[in-house]
């Protein structure tokens, strides 16, 4: 996608962020909104509209949007889907209510699982049966499917199939699809075989039916946007972000939504790989905290860490387990904590909780007037000066700091005994301990050393809170990127259009038919290249890398490891194997030495050029003391009092300049805090590189 303007949209929880970039001018342009949860598109066209016209440009100029929604990960987490229906193969019907048998909490006796988006009722059986090789042990008889698809429960707008074994071979799934298909011409249809062609029973028949679930949503959605576009003007394509880190087309995103499961924050990690780039500094703990939420992603190299698997609309935030299994390319990110809109309250024990119900957009925190009552973490960085009441979001949304307090009187600090700025002091604090702590385990879990990394922090928030939580880990280096603030949309400008593909074929490698591999690899390079040439990407532009999910025999699970690329044989083994040796080393520390080994998921990823940005980072001012706006007196933890610290306008700052903390450095989209004792230099690009005390 190249031309001169390009757009990113990003649908937060609490804001809707645009940015704009300006290739020929080497500029960026920002945008703010209030995220309108009964209607998305309200704030996207409404906020577009206001960015055009402040900047004017034509919207017949706009050569490409890229866009990340909340969309999927909300529609399951509420339970607004479409009414779904489950054809599996007949004695497979309860698979997704047994699940993995595994208790995600062993000490609860009143466990609960998450009830499945399709009850028993709306589950049929299909006379069929494959193997675990795919030879057909009974074959489909597709004579009963009349009398199925009359017994159907009615309204049902999608389906999801989902046959034992289809992923080694899927003959009798794609038959069914297309006789549903005909007979059901207003349904969808949603195949395992085509959305996820991997082992695992109950994870492939989750994400198939997660998908059916949200697909006609997604659809009405797409098509709706798409149609505004148009209408007003737009020319340029709509791109979607995937949680994998890439870009796809409106036509592959509907067709698979669940790739958009997380789709925002995987554009915050694009974004910190950009910014850490710009820093010279590969190896990140990418720190983004919003209005409702708190993710953290561990960058080595310049690459974010990726996954396959991952669980949605858990029962209890922080328990694996306790959600939904998906088995989809994401950026690997956790939540480790509560965001700005997250409500501050007084458990059962007299003690202070912070989350997981956020006060979002409506009614927002109470400090934004809009009729929030209840104390919020935004609402405790106003009490202790964190923020300036005067200049949130550039001054076009006033703070009520008498709100503030006394929503933090009532609920937390009176209760408590408590002044409301010790209790405001305690919000913040739980907050940045709980962020601190989950880093620390998160790192720890992938056997890295926690000294290696400097933390880039944005969102809304997460430059506000990043010092302290940089304090507590005993990290040394801070980076504040510019437009930190929107950085998950600029994230969407800097990701590549990619496609990844998946394959299970379950072998030990001492046996393995490596011409089987080879087609297997052939066939899923076939699919990628068509679809990138689909969208514009020349053969030529296209990078292909390999990897593979294996294990020692007899373990039930598997370590993902590179895989060579060319042609593979029996002399590649010996390098195989090694790769896998080393992965499983770096989590566990050391292998065991003997054991088969077995390979049974290969993956691809097709990746299309990564988008070249540059931007002129120049300010107006040519000296800190020209950029100072005044004095401001905010709460630091480490000396528990209120501190005196210079406010400097983010916009008059320059590259080479030096700052003594501590500071306060304002922006419209966000604020950074440095504690006493630190340095803050600003670099070429712009970046505030905090080192602390």
């Amino acid at each position: 996608m190249t031309g001169r303007y390009r757009i990113g949209i990003d649908i937060g929880g609490t804001f809707t962020d645009f940015v704009l970039v300006d290739a020929e001018a080497r500029r960026i342009h920002l945008a703010k909104r209030l995220t309108t949860h009964g209607d998305y598109l309200e704030a996207i066209f409404g906020g577009l509209e206001d960015l055009l016209q402040r900047t004017a440009v034509e919207p017949a100029d706009v050569v490409g949007i890229v866009h990340g929604t909340t969309l999927v990960t909300n529609t399951v987490i509420e339970r607004k889907g479409a009414k779904t229906a489950l054809l599996t193969t007949a004695g497979a019907r309860d698979v997704v209510e047994i699940g993995d048998e595994l208790r995600y909490d062993i000490y609860d006796l009143g466990l609960e699982r998450p009830p499945p988006l399709v009850p028993r009722r709306r589950r049929y059986e299909v006379d069929e049966r494959l193997r675990a090789d795919g030879s057909v042990l009974k074959p489909l008889d597709l004579s009963k499917l009349e009398a199925l698809v009359a017994g159907l429960d009615g309204d049902v707008a999608s389906i999801a199939v989902c046959l034992l074994h289809s992923y080694a071979n899927p003959d009798h799934e794609q038959r069914l699809g297309d006789e549903l298909r005909s007979r059901l011409p207003g349904v969808e249809v949603t195949l395992s075989c085509q959305l996820v062609p991997e082992i695992r029973e109950y994870e492939r028949a989750s994400t198939s039916i997660v998908n059916a679930y949200v697909q006609p949503l997604v659809s009405r959605y797409m098509r709706e946007m798409e149609t505004r576009l148009h209408e007003r003007g737009v020319a340029g394509p709509l791109h979607l972000m995937l949680s994998s880190g890439g870009l796809a087309a409106v036509a592959e995103a509907t067709a698979a939504p669940v790739q958009l499961i997380e789709s925002g924050p995987a554009g915050g990690a694009m974004a910190a790989c950009f910014f850490g780039q710009l820093a010279g500094t590969p190896d990140i703990i990418s720190f983004d905290m919003g209005g409702t939420t708190a993710k953290m992603c561990l960058i080595n190299g310049g690459q974010p860490t990726t996954s396959h698997e991952f669980e949605t609309a858990r029962l209890h935030r922080f328990k694996k387990g306790s959600g939904l299994p998906l088995r989809v390319s994401v950026i690997e990110m956790i939540e480790i904590g509560a965001g700005g809109g997250s409500i501050a309250r007084i458990d059962n024990m007299g003690l202070i909780k912070v989350g997981p119900e956020s006060a979002g957009s409506d009614p927002g925190p109470a400090c934004y007037g809009l009729g929030g009552t209840r104390p919020t973490v935004t609402d405790a960085d106003l009490v202790l000066g964190y923020l300036d009441p005067n200049f949130f979001l550039g001054g076009t949304m006033a703070l009520d700091p008498a709100a503030a307090q006394a929503a933090i009187m009532h609920e937390v600090a009176g209760p408590l005994g408590l002044d409301p700025v010790a209790a405001a002091a305690g919000i913040q604090e739980i907050v940045n301990e709980s962020m601190a702590t989950a880093t620390r385990l998160h790192v720890s879990e992938r056997g890295r050393d926690l000294r290696r990394y400097t933390m880039l922090a944005f969102g809304g928030a997460g430059p506000v809170h990043a010092f302290r939580v940089a304090q507590i880990l005993g990290l040394k280096r801070l980076i504040c990127p510019y437009a930190a603030g929107n950085a998950s949309a600029l994230g969407f400008l800097v990701a590549p259009l990619a496609i990844e593909r998946v394959r299970s074929y379950v072998a030990p490698l001492d046996g393995l038919n490596w011409g089987r591999l080879n087609a297997l690899y052939a066939e899923m390079e076939e699919e990628a290249t068509s679809s990138l040439a689909r969208l514009g990407v020349a053969r030529g532009e296209i990078a292909f890398e390999r990897a593979a999910e294996m294990r020692f025999a007899g373990q039930g699970y598997e370590v993902r490891a590179p895989m060579p690329g060319g042609v593979l044989d029996e002399a590649c083994r010996s390098k195989v194997e090694e790769g896998f040796l080393a992965a499983y080393r770096q989590l566990f520390e050391r292998a065991p030495a003997g054991l088969p080994i077995e390979g049974l998921t290969w993956r691809l990823r097709a990746t299309g050029l990564r988008p070249e940005l540059s931007f002129d980072f120049h300010g107006s001012r040519t000296d800190a003391g020209g950029a100072r706006k005044g004095m401001q007196n905010v709460y630091f933890h480490r000396e528990r009092a209120f501190v005196g610290c210079p406010v400097y306008a983010r916009y008059g700052l320059e590259p080479g300049m030096r700052l003594d903390g501590p500071a306060v450095i304002e922006e419209r989209e966000s604020t950074v805090v440095a504690g006493p004792g630190s340095r803050i230099d600003v670099d070429g690009s712009l970046n505030l590189l905090v080192t602390l005390p």
